[in-house]
């Protein structure tokens, strides 16, 4: 009881030091915070931290969150019956109805974007944090470099800067962690909470789907990986028989794919593409060959049979993922799935190397897949600077300036 009573007053104490730190030099203390994850307050002073970064947000004009900018100012001069306009036609129109509403209801205080993208980053790193807690506890069981390579891979799969795409990527972590908690416990509560993600981005309905596949069919470990080896041989997709398909569920579905799929966007997606700089297609095409590497020496090396059930779970629904994944990419923006392959594929090769081969020593795999992995890291790392405001690295009394610098820019 004494002992007990002596570690409460030795947390309290780390807390307390952690957060004097955090209000004086808030980088730093959130750079600590990540040393002690597992501890509540630490992901606290994480989120803290994810949501200054929110109100310090560089919005790029040529960017999504320029778009959102934008539409906080016409939605603060707009009156309060306005509101129930992100209802209306959802059937005709548009199913992504949640994210009007969140820019509605932040111009009813300001027309000021930090505050907007503020709450923006509460909510994505609220998902983001629980995600990795659920994947850290289990790291815990058997901590090692192997597993931890694909802990630091997460950390960087859809960081916080993701914000600036709020609807896909938020959307991604909705549906993550709607499914880890399915692949634990089953439940059908966790299949409505992935749901939520396709209200934020429609593109979500055909996961929502392949989630319930899963559910029926169960651990079809051989038959998806079948599936996942002959998607990688399919070479085009009919456009014209996706929009048919699209207009046939209803209205709204078809105006969205129409608009992904018009000529003048796929044109547009190709010269982007062509322009890609060599390192970005080699982070892409490097992380998809090792992960698929990686799923196929886990199955040469269990054949399919698990000792855990939740590895089991994640491998199998993963290939399946990889399946729909690689069918996306062939339509123009549908390679960003391979962001949620990878989150899964990423937890998959955590839990492998906890649970099925207990190795203290890096693999051959992970030493080939190194220098894939710094690019990966190094690269995301990039894309987080460009929206951070310098003032966010630095002491907190410099921090006033950038609000005064961002409120002139706006």
């Amino acid at each position: 009881m004494k002992t007990q009573s002596i570690l409460n007053k030795n947390l309290r104490d780390n807390n307390a030091r952690l957060l004097i730190l955090f209000i004086f030099w808030p980088f730093l203390g959130f750079l600590l915070s990540l040393k002690d994850f597992q501890n509540k307050f630490n992901q606290k002073i994480i989120l803290i931290f994810f949501v200054l970064f929110g109100l310090l947000f560089y919005v790029n004009p040529l960017q999504d969150g320029q778009r959102r900018a934008d539409g906080l100012k016409e939605a603060y001069n707009q009156p309060f019956e306005m509101a129930f306009n992100a209802f209306d036609n959802l059937y005709k129109e548009s199913v992504d109805f949640i994210e009007p509403l969140i820019i509605f209801s932040v111009s009813r205080f300001t027309d000021f974007y930090g505050v907007l993208f503020g709450v923006y980053a509460f909510i994505f790193g609220g998902l983001m944090i629980y995600y990795l807690n659920r994947v850290h506890l289990h790291f815990l069981k058997f901590p090692n470099i192997n597993a931890f390579i694909f802990l630091i891979l997460l950390i960087f799969v859809n960081p916080i800067n993701g914000i600036n795409g709020f609807r896909m990527w938020t959307a991604a972590w909705i549906f993550s962690v709607g499914v880890i908690n399915y692949l634990h416990e089953a439940n059908w509560r966790h299949i409505l909470f992935a749901s939520v993600a396709m209200f934020l981005h429609f593109s979500f309905g055909p996961l929502i789907v392949l989630l319930l596949i899963y559910k029926l069919l169960g651990n079809r470990t051989l038959l998806f990986a079948i599936l996942a080896i002959i998607t990688f041989f399919i070479a085009e997709l009919n456009i014209k028989q996706v929009q048919t398909i699209a207009e046939h569920i209803s209205p709204a579905t078809g105006s969205k794919i129409n608009a992904y799929t018009d000529e003048r966007y796929i044109e547009k997606v190709s010269n982007y593409k062509n322009k890609s700089a060599w390192f970005v297609t080699l982070n892409q095409k490097g992380m998809l060959y090792y992960t698929v590497a990686l799923l196929v020496i886990i199955y040469v090396r269990t054949r399919g049979v698990f000792k855990n059930r939740v590895t089991d779970n994640f491998y199998s629904f993963t290939l399946l993922l990889l399946s729909f994944a690689n069918i996306s990419a062939l339509l123009p923006s549908g390679g960003r799935f391979y962001t949620i392959f990878n989150i899964f594929a990423f937890t998959t090769g955590l839990l492998y190397y906890v649970y099925e081969v207990k190795k203290e020593k890096i693999e051959l795999i992970n030493w080939i897949g190194l220098p894939i992995v710094f690019l990966f890291v190094i690269f995301t790392f990039r894309l987080f600077t460009d929206p951070a405001s310098i003032f966010l690295f630095g002491l907190s009394f410099f921090m006033p300036t950038s609000f005064f610098f961002l409120e002139l820019s706006a």
